[in-house]
């Protein structure tokens, strides 16, 4: 194979306004990477989507019931209710979540990955500042993310809402205030570019700008998920209820001191595991990411994260890095595993699961995409497709996975998402071509191969 013929977009610097096919030969998509799709209905390539919200129903349920022992509380409604059980039944349109997306009026970008440094913002009257949403395809309508950026001065406008939300400052200076009932309970957060944290479940919150320069910020949320379970929005963004475990108002809430630290447990390494678990530190404040202390991860070589529990969400959230001249185990796993670059550069490979672990070698590699990264690139790896990233940088790379599930501590009961079982491929079986291809892209760029021969041999 002329492998030249398969990279000729490597090294070119990619915005969402420059869409590019980086597959290895013909898109396995139907539309280019982070190119904004407005309100336009478009089908997103999983066959399971619709069955895994109709699963996901009875644990959406469960988490507006009250907690044991606490004092049932109605939810309430401000605004008069017009719906009616006659209203009228309507086949085949938009789901609730694409209805809400489209009453927001701010740009909607899908793909596969896009720069949330560089996507264009619109004034988003909801929210009271600059928006727009991303929802791309590896999130199986599971997770989304919106990016907001407030001016100098600026502040956002108080919301709550009973979906998961887990923000990281991309730059800027400012403060977030969170209470329930009474603002006189109000607690502060002070931050600046690097800080991830959580908007507890329900809770009342705003974002103030107490800088110089705007500020930038991306959340990772669930609210497909929800907005399309219970369909009214009063539901979603009006309920009184108070989820007292999530959020208790104590006034070191948000402390960057953790509460409690429990250290690796290795996995099983099998091609299914299911026991042991990531370093997991519970705080519900990390001051910056960028700096974030970590610990040995088992991912790759000399590879290291920390995965953080915070407001007892049922997201996943984690910071992981690994050096120059290595690479991950290729892997594949549920849907809404979201990806930021925090710092360094490389690329990702990855394909459908039904092409098998060789797909090179298989004589499939037309099907296989890759993709390079950079800072601020975010990336949601497909449904169950293969994938990993390759540092072929001058700098280690760092990235926070900001959004997703696989939560240790709050798994759910289908597989479709919480997926216990990941499907990893060691070193040793995974696809010659695949180190052949690594080694070739750090040539180009002078970086050297630093992964040991030991990791090559079958054990």
């Amino acid at each position: 194979m002329d492998h030249s013929k398969h990279h000729r977009h490597d090294g070119h610097e990619h915005t969402h306004e420059e869409p590019h096919d980086h597959s290895h030969g013909a898109s396995a998509h139907g539309h280019s990477h982070g190119e904004p799709t407005g309100n336009a209905i478009e089908k997103i390539g999983f066959t399971r989507s619709q069955f895994l919200r109709v699963c996901l129903a009875g644990v959406a349920a469960g988490a507006v019931a009250p907690s044991s022992g606490a004092p049932v509380q109605a939810p309430t409604a401000s605004r008069p209710r017009t719906d009616s059980y006659d209203d009228p039944l309507v086949f085949n349109g938009l789901s609730p979540y694409r209805q809400f997306l489209k009453k927001e009026g701010i740009p909607v970008y899908e793909g596969g990955f896009i720069d949330v440094n560089k996507i264009e913002l619109k004034p988003w009257k909801r929210v009271g500042a600059l928006g727009a949403y991303i929802f791309l395809e590896g999130t199986a309508g599971t997770v989304d993310a919106w990016v907001c950026e407030i001016p100098p001065g600026g502040q956002t406008t108080a919301e709550r809402h009973i979906f998961e939300e887990q923000i990281l400052i991309l730059s800027g200076k400012g403060r977030t205030q969170v209470w329930q009932g009474d603002q006189s309970n109000m607690i502060t957060l002070d931050w600046e570019k690097g800080a991830v944290f959580p908007s507890p479940l329900n809770t009342w919150h705003r974002h103030i700008n107490t800088g110089k320069d705007p500020v930038r910020m991306v959340a990772i949320t669930n609210a497909p998920l929800l907005i399309d379970i219970f369909r009214h929005t009063d539901f979603i963004f009006d309920n009184d209820y108070v989820f007292t475990e999530r959020f208790d108002g104590r006034k070191d809430y948000l402390s960057p001191k953790p509460a409690a630290f429990f250290p690796t447990v290795p996995r099983q390494r099998t091609p299914t595991y299911i026991q042991g678990h990531h370093s997991y530190t519970i705080v519900n404040y990390v001051p910056n990411a960028w700096k974030a202390e970590l610990h040995p991860a088992g991912q790759g070589v000399e590879d290291y994260d920390t995965h953080y529990a915070m407001a007892r969400n049922t997201m996943a959230l984690h910071v992981e890095q690994f050096p120059t001249g290595t690479y991950e185990r290729c892997h594949r796993h549920g849907p809404g595993s979201t990806i930021i670059l925090l710092d360094g550069s490389g690329f990702s490979m990855m394909w459908p699961s039904e092409l098998g672990t060789t797909p090179f070698k298989d004589g499939k590699q037309k099907q296989v995409q890759l993709f390079d990264w950079k800072e601020g690139t975010l990336v949601v790896p497909p449904l169950q497709w293969y994938h990993q990233h390759f540092n072929s940088g001058k700098t280690p790379a760092r990235f926070v996975k900001l959004g997703g599930w696989n939560n240790d501590l709050y798994p759910f009961s289908t597989t479709l998402v919480s997926d216990p079982s990941r499907v990893e491929i060691d070193y040793p079986n995974e696809d010659p071509k695949i180190r052949e291809i690594f080694a070739e892209r750090l040539a180009a760029t002078g970086g050297q191969f630093k992964m040991p021969e030991s990791v090559f041999k079958k054990r």
